[in-house]
Formats: C-alpha cells, sequence, structure tokens
C-alpha cells in the first residue's frame, strides 16, 4: 500500500488548500478542515466523497491495484475535493 499512497499523497497534494493527516491506522486529505479522500493502512482501498441523488455527499470506497487506471483515480480525487472544498477555492481554478 506503500506505493499506493505515495502516488495518491502526489495527486492530492496538488489540489488547493489540501492538507494530509495521519491516525488511527487511515491517512486522510482534507481541504479547509473537511476530509475529501481516506486512505486505509491496512487495505489497498481509498474512500472518496461522492454525491448521492439528494446532492448529500458520501463515502464511496475504490480498491486500487496494480492495474488501476491512474488517470480515472486522479480525476475521482478531483471530483471529491470538488465536493468539499469551499467556492473560493472552486472559483481559484481547482484542478
Amino acid at each position: 500500500m506503500t506505493d499506493f499512497l505515495s502516488s495518491i499523497r502526489d495527486i492530492a497534494m496538488q489540489l488547493p488548500g489540501t492538507a494530509e493527516e495521519a491516525g488511527d491506522g487511515d491517512t486522510r486529505f482534507l481541504v479547509e478542515g473537511k476530509p475529501f479522500l481516506r486512505v486505509s493502512g491496512t487495505s489497498s482501498a481509498i474512500h472518496l466523497r461522492a454525491a448521492d441523488k439528494d446532492r448529500e455527499p458520501q463515502w464511496n470506497a475504490l480498491t486500487l491495484t496494480a492495474d488501476s487506471d491512474w488517470t480515472l483515480i486522479e480525476d475521482q480525487i478531483a471530483r471529491s475535493w470538488e465536493l468539499v472544498a469551499p467556492t473560493e477555492l472552486l472559483e481559484a481554478g481547482g484542478r
């Protein structure tokens, strides 16, 4: 998972206002104190924010493999960030 975490970190930290926080075996990425990405320290899954039909953010799991499409993962991380980022950061260009 260490290699996955390094790749995930590289993607997440490019997004404006992102901070990393570790604890309880997980690594979390936050924007303005709100989590948008969780990486499990015990599995190859990441958890991303996703909007449901009512536009309320929920967590969706995505299992990473050696064959994962990193372009798609980068896009999903950015979309998760957009769900919780403040308007000022979205207007500043986001990704």
